[in-house]
């Protein structure tokens, strides 16, 4: 091929990919690279697995939703970046405290590290992991968040 034959073709391979992302993002309801949606977290530490439903809502790259579970129901709040994902649990109460969770999204599931955070400062370094799995919308259908690694 020569030069203007390759430009040609990229120029009228652009609006077809683009037309391709756009109703990607019309057919699961969410903009590409959303993680909007009910997961289903759970993470390991020194008491046990701890787990609970992670209702998560994006916009732009910010987050924000609710948990629920035995714990309570804190403020969820965080970013996503690409793959790359950073969200907090903050408990209210006479002692204000917050887990801080960080890691990679990869289709239907996410994972990472996470560790506590207490009045603004990290308290103790740790090393646990969590998981989290989109769970199925009310049609047993389950959910598609767009965002792939490539």
């Amino acid at each position: 091929m020569n030069k203007n034959t390759l430009l040609i073709s990229r120029w009228l391979l652009l609006p077809i990919l683009t037309t391709a992302v756009m109703a990607q993002s019309q057919a699961s309801g969410k903009p590409p690279g959303s993680v909007s949606g009910k997961w289903q977290l759970s993470w390991q530490a020194r008491i046990g697995v701890e787990q609970g439903t992670l209702v998560l809502q994006q916009s732009s790259n910010k987050l924000n939703g609710s948990f629920h579970s035995e714990l309570g129901t804190p403020v969820v709040s965080g970013t996503m970046q690409d793959e790359n994902i950073s969200f907090k649990l903050g408990f209210a109460g006479d002692h204000p405290f917050a887990i801080v969770f960080t890691g990679k999204v990869d289709g239907n599931k996410m994972n990472g590290r996470f560790g506590y955070d207490q009045h603004g400062e990290n308290v103790q370094p740790t090393n646990y992991s969590w998981k989290a799995s989109l769970l199925e919308d009310h049609a047993g259908r389950q959910q598609e968040p767009s965002v792939r690694i490539p």
